[in-house]
Parts: structure tokens; sequence; C-alpha cells
């Protein structure tokens, strides 16, 4: 039996722990992006020092935006918290807007990807399983789990996170240990990058040279400046392998002492994603010097290595291990779908509930669970696994995740100069530096996507007036409902 959309929010549960919210953090954060975006982004960077610059930033830009987000979502423990604040100190337009970006962007899109990645793996394993096919079905299936009860998901999920976590430590543990001689580019490769581009530092690879000799010429090549517009648009993908850890404000109505639990999560979770994705890109780069990452395509040219996790494990454990491996990380990736599904629908349920989306979006079942919205969230995600590329989704998502996190930003500094007296549980720390910082990366970020690439940036624009332009119609229908 389903609530009327009135009665909806009273009815949603605190059942969900602090460990279990910052495993939500966690589960969203760690997925497709760690095991794909450094093989793609690598080859442009061109050094070590550039890659760890890219990722370190990127987790600046999360640790700031966590604080701020900590403080907005425990002034407001509801669902789809950083909507409701955003709505509040913004306005209900800037509030559709931070909405409706979260949700088609940061959820959809990011889910699409996350799907197409593991669909990617899973071929790896069984070459003759479609990798679209694959994605679809981890999508129906997850997308059922999560539209049934609101507690089963929880646990289903607090199962993966351990799992995602013991992996990632293992890998690392595993690369630092057994990491014999790097793996250098075949003969095969420099001959795809001198008929490609002659003058790049692959294809002038000193002939017949030894491995050390080859290696330091991969590892001396000097990269853009770490301020340049390559170094912006490399954090933008960055920015999506960071993705995710502001999800415990979206099931902020479901948690338990949120004005404890939401901060610890969101911060603790951080934190700790940050550190393990410094310590795999150590043992990326120990592996494969950033200019060697790439691989022959099936037309015989020149592609980034997107699937350079199963690489690395393939060349420190052998192809058996490497499998191991190949089929954990798709394990990963499932805990990353999983509890997207799960947020994601929040975020539908609360903006019904404001009346920014039709009324029965909102709806929960009798165990809590928002399933309309999960099911209107999969009958959007199938249909761009089948329309799109997983390279193409990555700065996409970037960009637009980075406008709706300085919506955010604006908007704590919004509340404490309108409202500076209102009881709230969590307080950025040195404020107001930290959202500053972030709104000055995140303006940096966007200008460097006009330099170095418009396209990205005017399939961004056109999705911003899109959302603005459908606004009528979804909230006359809203109303109607």
């Amino acid at each position: 039996m389903e609530t009327t959309p009135e009665r909806t929010s009273d009815r949603q549960k605190r059942v969900i722990s602090g460990l279990s919210a910052m495993g939500i953090c966690i589960a969203s954060t760690i997925g497709s992006g760690i095991f794909t975006v450094t093989g793609v982004i690598g080859p442009g960077l061109v050094t070590t020092s550039n890659l760890m610059i890219g990722w370190i930033v990127g987790g600046l830009v999360a640790i700031c935006g966590g604080l701020a987000v900590a403080e907005l979502a425990a002034m407001r423990p509801q669902a789809s918290a950083q909507y409701v604040v955003v709505h509040e100190a913004l306005g209900p337009s800037f509030g559709y807007l931070k909405g409706m970006i979260t949700l088609l962007i940061g959820y959809i899109s990011a889910l699409a990807a996350v799907a197409m990645v593991a669909g990617s793996y899973i071929e790896n394993l069984v070459p003759a399983m479609d990798p679209r096919i694959s994605a679809t079905a981890l999508l129906l299936i997850l997308g059922t789990i999560q539209a049934i009860t609101v507690l089963g998901g929880q646990r289903f999920n607090d199962v993966l996170v351990a799992f995602k976590v013991t992996l990632i430590v293992a890998f690392i543990v595993v690369g630092f240990i057994l990491m014999g001689e790097p793996l250098l580019p075949s003969n095969e490769l420099i001959a795809a990058a001198k008929s490609a581009d002659p003058g790049s530092v692959l294809a002038t690879v000193p002939a017949g040279g030894s491995a050390a000799e080859i290696e330091s010429h991969l590892r001396s090549a000097v990269g853009p400046a770490a301020f340049s517009g390559v170094m912006g648009l490399a954090i933008i993908s960055i920015s999506f392998a960071y993705l995710g850890w502001s999800t415990a404000a979206e099931v902020a109505g479901e948690i338990r002492r949120p004005g404890r639990n939401l901060p610890l999560a969101i911060i603790g979770s951080v934190i700790l994603i940050g550190i393990l994705y410094l310590l795999m890109n150590v043992v990326y780069t120990t592996a494969i010097p950033p200019t060697a990452m790439v691989e022959l395509g099936s037309g015989g040219g020149i592609e980034p290595m997107a699937d350079i996790g199963a690489v690395v494990a393939d060349h420190i454990l052998g192809r058996r291990g490497g499998m191991l491996v190949t089929g954990a990380i798709v394990f990963l990736m499932i805990s990353t779908l999983s509890t997207g599904l799960m947020t994601g629908g929040r975020t539908i349920a609360a903006m019904s509930w404001r009346g920014e989306l039709p009324a029965r979006a909102g709806m929960l079942n009798r165990n809590g669970a928002p399933t309309i919205a999960i099911v209107s969230m999969l009958a959007l995600t199938i249909p761009i696994v089948w329309s799109s590329t997983i390279a193409s989704l990555f700065e996409y998502v970037g960009l637009l995740t980075t406008i709706a996190m300085m919506l955010a930003m604006i908007s704590v500094i919004v509340m404490r100069f309108r409202n500076p007296t209102l009881p709230r549980p969590f307080r950025i720390p040195l404020y107001p530096v930290p959202p500053l910082i972030s709104l000055g990366i995140g303006g940096w970020l966007v200008a460097s996507a006009i330099v170095e690439n418009w396209v990205p940036v005017l399939v961004t624009g056109l999705t911003i007036a899109a959302i603005i332009g459908l606004r009528p119609l979804l909230t006359t229908d809203a109303k109607s409902s």
C-alpha cells in the first residue's frame, strides 16, 4: 500500500546508522572511476607528479565540499538535504536546478557510466557477453532490490562496502609487495604511435633501447603546467571518480542522530577515499609510466587505457590472478550502482514533496522505499547505456556536478549571512575558507573546460537550458497530480 505525497516525508524511518551512512558515501564514490580515470588522463598529463597533483586537487575540492555539505545536511536532516537547503537559501528556481542536475547528471548519467564500465570489465571475463546487456541486467537487478525495502538495501550495501574497502586495500598492499619491472609499451604500440603522432613521447622511444632506457625516456618527458587548461580538464574527469561522497545527505531523513552522524559520515569518507585514491595511483604509476597508459584499439589505433585496473592487475598477478581481481572490481561497481539507486530515488522523492516533480514520484511503499522514483531512474538510465560512450560521459558528468557543487557552496555562504543564529549541529572549521576554495577551483575548472574543449561545455549549457525550460511543465504536472 502506498502513501500520499503529503505524508511521505513524515513516514521515513531513521534506520541507517552512522557507520552505514559512511558506507553509503564510500560505496557511492569508490567505483569505476579509480579503475578507469587514471588511464584516460595519464597520457595527457604525461608525468607522475601531474597525475598526483590532479588527484590531490580533486581530493581538496571534495574535502571542502564535504565540510560545506555536512553543515547543510546537519541543518536540514531530510531526504535530499542538499536540494532542500539550496531551495531555502537561493530560492525555488536554484533549488530545482540543483536537484535536477544532481538527479539527471550526478545520478542517472553517472550510474549509466558506472554500469557501462562494469559491462566492459565483465566482457574481459566473458568475451561473448555484450557490455550493454550486462550493464542493463545489473541496473534491473539492483533497482529491484532498492525499490522493495529500505533496510534490505542498507544491509546489502553494508556487505558490499566491507568487500570494497578490503579489496582496495589488498590491491594496494599486493601492488607494493609484488611490483616488479614496469610495464613498457610493445613494439606494435610504438609503431602505432609513430603513425598517429610522430612527435609524441611514445613515438620517439629510442630504437633498440634497453628497458631502462625506454623507461627513462618515458618518465623524463615534460608535461603541461600544473595549472594549465589540460590539468583543469583532467581534474574535471577526476571529479567523476570522487563523485558520491555527499550521498549520505540524500538519505538524511533516514539516518539516526543526523546532527552527529551526517558530518562524520561525509568527512570521514572523503578522507579515507582520498588516501586510498592516492595510494592506488602510486601503484598505477609505478607499474606504468603515464605516457604509456595507452593501448591498441580494435582498429589498430591508439586508445586511452580505460581498463587500467585490469591491466595493472594482470601485470602484477598474471592473467589468472588478474581475472580474479577483475571479477572483484565488478563487485565494487555493483556496490556503487546499488547506493546510487538508493540515494537517487530519495532525490526524486524530495523534489516531488516540494512540488518540483509530479507528486506520484514521491510515494513510498509500506517499507518506506520510493518505488516509483527508483523505477523512473531505471527508465532514464538504461537508454543512456545504449546511446553513449564511457569517455563522453566523464567530462560531461564532471562539469555539471562541479556547477551543482558550486550552488551548494554559495548556499552555505548565503545561509550564514541570512540566518547566522540558525542552529547548526556542525559548523565548517576555518569558515569561509573551505567554500571559497571550492568556488575558486570550480570556476577555474569551468574556465579550463571552455578553453580546452568547448564541446562538453556546449552540451552542459544545452542541458541546463533544457532543465530550466522543462520546469513549468514538470511543476504543472506536480500540482495536478
